[in-house]
C-alpha cells in the first residue's frame, strides 16, 4: 500500500482549524511544512507515472521536482513549487517571526507565521495540486 501524499494537505487544513490547539505559530509552521510535503511528493509522483523520471529520495530532490516541473510541465507550477518550499525552509530552520525569505535571485520578502500564512501556503498547494492530475 502507498501512502497518499495529499494526506498531508487534508490533515493541514483540519489542524489549521481546530481550536482546541491555541499554539498558533507552532501550528503555522507544522502546517506549511506539511503543505509543502503534499505538494512536493504529488509532484514527484506526478513526474514519476506521467515523465518516467528515476528519483534518488534524497535532497536533492526538491530542486530536481522544481526543475523538471518547469522544464516539463508548466514553468508556473515549477515556481509554486520552489515558492512553497523557500516558506518551508523558513518554517523548520528560520526560528524568527516574521522571516526573512530570500529568492535564488537575491529578491527577499517577509513571512509570517500566522493564519494568513496557513491560507497562503494551503491556496498554493492546492493550485499545484489541481494542476497536476495524477491517473
Amino acid at each position: 500500500m502507498v501512502f497518499n501524499p495529499l494526506q498531508f494537505l487534508k490533515f493541514s487544513k483540519k489542524l489549521c482549524s481546530d481550536e482546541v490547539l491555541n499554539d498558533l505559530e507552532t501550528i503555522t509552521r507544522v502546517v506549511i511544512g506539511r503543505v509543502y510535503y503534499s505538494a512536493f511528493l504529488h509532484a514527484k509522483e506526478y513526474l514519476k507515472e506521467n515523465h518516467s523520471t528515476e528519483f534518488s529520495n534524497d535532497r536533492f530532490d526538491h530542486r530536481m521536482v522544481q526543475e523538471l516541473i518547469m522544464t516539463h510541465v508548466d514553468r508556473a507550477v515549477g515556481s509554486l513549487i520552489r515558492e512553497l518550499c523557500t516558506k518551508r525552509d523558513a518554517a523548520d530552520y528560520n526560528l524568527n517571526n516574521p522571516a526573512t525569505l530570500r529568492t535564488r535571485s537575491g529578491a527577499s520578502s517577509v513571512q509570517t507565521f500566522d493564519i494568513d500564512a496557513q491560507t497562503e501556503c494551503i491556496q498554493i498547494a492546492e493550485e499545484i495540486v489541481s494542476r497536476l492530475p495524477r491517473e
